[in-house]
């Protein structure tokens, strides 16, 4: 019913705006990269002796991505250090993201300054761009740089965070179980049916699809690496949640307490339109008219103001405010001046200036006033409560029972029904229910789901959703049942949705949201140091001008061209 995230993906995302300290970028040659020349020195001799005659050594070597599987990119810690064959595979896998994303800002119609259809080694890259996928232009070490050079440091970034992460788990103690394996193997053999389908082998299937040196057994090590990487986040999130004492809790509150609080207000702006000059207009008239404009916007925000005695007149004033704008508005005044709950964060959106004020130690219930918001732009603000804590639940755990509606078998829509056709499934909705009131607990809800439930997507165990709130993107009359502040644990009833009809039980709430808010900032502050102190120091150590790396990144980009090659001739025939 929802598209759920790891916490790991979402602080990443939220990390979006880091900045990685710029290492220094001297073409040093590389003694890890010279020991690994050697090594393929040795191969080289050996392919030798029984290839001789059979045509160019390089490029059997190349097809067999024997090189890319024994040369590695150095960094700092050793643990971290990855071969070529691995940088490929994940530089790839960033370049494909990169161009799904840029397809799905064509399609609409909005532009991220990335073309998919041409080599990003051929595209200029601008800090712009750069900080619109998350990246800070100048850790990028490069000057002139390109897309391809920020699908390079993406890459180097990944490969790290996982390399660490999985060295850390080791030591930890932490291994995958047997289903985690079973995980990747069943990957492994979808991709090797994949392949058979192709008239491919495994192995060159990976190299076609990813690059050269890509194998089997590089997968399968870059899977394990990726599972026991997540686990030691996880494990980090986890006890460093559990060490978060009230006294840190209080103190965070106390000292950023803007940032937790909610606040509620009454809010109706005024906006200035342009004024209307003649084409010849000189600078002086032009800075009269716009003055005179603003000061007549001003003068009916003061107006507006005026009027106001209390929230009630505030609404009135704002359903005359919007008549006079529009006669024939059909807006309700009371709902689009309702700012309940607001944070600082969003009304910071509307301008610092409204956010400060509201916020300001000396505000009481009944103030208002005119905030000019700049550019025209002026706020009619009253205050009705004080900011005050979060303390609504935090997140919600419930189990439901689907009894669907039929659904169209060509379309798969849920087909239309009345309300007569609906009384058949409702009846259907409260035999389960009933069913269930004859041995009232947990247990015998989650037996009842786990049979008549038509919900695959809860089906295994027993119609449980948990770590539900209000951003949850579930259809609004099942959130608003168990977002009903009266819920509590046990209670069950019946709700329609466009689905059909949903027999509920609330499990438990967990949490209250302000203390949760808290805790969820000094994990981020956390993570944040973990990423600065080791991830974003080991990337910035890798020298982005070694042969290894260079080398790499030649070849995938002559891979990913070819790619594209293919992808034209293919739209084009």
């Amino acid at each position: 019913m929802e598209n759920n995230k790891s916490q790991a993906e979402i602080y990443r995302e939220e990390r979006k705006a880091r900045l990685a300290k710029e290492a220094e970028k001297k073409a040093k040659k590389s003694p890890q990269l010279s020991k690994a020349k050697k090594v393929v020195g040795k191969v080289i001799a050996i392919v030798l002796a029984v290839a001789i005659g059979l045509g160019a050594l390089g490029g059997i070597l190349n097809f067999f991505g024997i090189p890319q599987k024994v040369i590695k990119i150095d960094v700092k810690d050793t643990a971290c250090k990855f071969t070529v064959a691995e940088f490929n595979f994940f530089y790839y896998n960033v370049w494909n993201n990169l161009c799904s994303t840029a397809q799905q800002y064509a399609y609409y119609g909005m532009d991220m300054g990335y073309d998919y259809t041409k080599s990003p080694a051929k595209q200029a890259l601008t800090k712009d761009t750069a900080s619109s996928i998350g990246i800070d232009f100048d850790a990028i070490g490069v000057e002139d740089a390109t897309w391809a050079d920020a699908i390079r440091y993406l890459a180097t970034n990944q490969l790290v965070e996982i390399k660490y992460f999985a060295s850390l788990a080791e030591k930890e103690g932490l291994t995958l179980t047997e289903d985690e394996k079973k995980e990747i193997d069943s990957t492994i053999d979808s991709q090797r049916e994949t392949a058979k389908k192709n008239d491919y082998s495994l192995d060159r299937w990976f190299r076609t699809q990813l690059g050269n040196g890509i194998d089997e057994k590089v997968i399968r090590q870059i899977s394990e690496e990726q599972m026991l990487a997540q686990k030691y986040y996880e494990k980090f999130e986890a006890d460093t949640t559990a060490a978060i004492t009230e006294a840190q809790i209080n103190d965070k509150y106390t000292a950023d307490k803007d940032n937790f609080d909610l606040v509620d207000i009454r809010y109706y702006e005024f906006t200035t339109k342009a004024p209307t000059l003649a084409d010849d207009a000189t600078t002086e008239e032009k800075d009269a008219a716009t003055k005179k404009a603003y000061a007549e916007t001003k003068a009916k925000a003061d107006a507006f103001l005026a009027g106001v005695k209390d929230e009630a007149t505030f609404i009135n004033e704002a359903k005359k405010a919007i008549l006079t704008a529009d006669n024939k508005s059909t807006k309700d005044p009371k709902e689009v001046t309702d700012y309940s709950e607001a944070t600082y964060a969003e009304l910071e959106q509307f301008g610092e200036a409204a956010a400060k004020w509201v916020y300001d130690d000396a505000r009481k219930v009944g103030d208002k006033a005119v905030i000019d918001l700049g550019n025209g732009t002026y706020a009619v603000v009253y205050m009705v409560a004080l900011p005050h804590k979060d303390m609504s639940t935090y997140s919600h755990a419930v189990r439901h029972i689907l009894v669907a509606f039929p659904t169209d078998e060509e379309t798969g829509e849920t087909k239309t029904l009345t309300a007569k056709e609906k009384e058949t499934y409702k009846t259907k909705a409260q035999a389960i229910l009933d069913e269930y009131l004859k041995n009232p607990t947990e247990e015998n809800f989650a037996n009842l789901a786990k049979t008549k439930t038509e919900d695959p997507g809860s089906k295994d165990n027993g119609g449980l959703y948990e770590d539900l709130n209000a951003s949850t993107s579930f259809v609004q009359p099942f959130k608003d049942w168990y977002l009903d502040a009266s819920r509590k644990a046990g209670d069950t009833g019946i709700v329609e949705s466009d689905y059909g009809y949903h027999v509920m039980y609330y499990s438990k709430a967990t949490g209250v949201t302000w203390e949760e808010n808290v805790k969820t900032m000094i994990l981020n502050e956390a993570v944040e140091k973990l990423y600065a102190e080791n991830i974003d120091v080991l990337t910035d150590s890798i020298k982005v001008n070694s042969f290894a790396l260079k080398w790499a990144m030649s070849a995938e980009t002559k891979h990913i061209e070819k790619v594209l090659a293919y992808s034209a001739s293919s739209t084009n025939a």
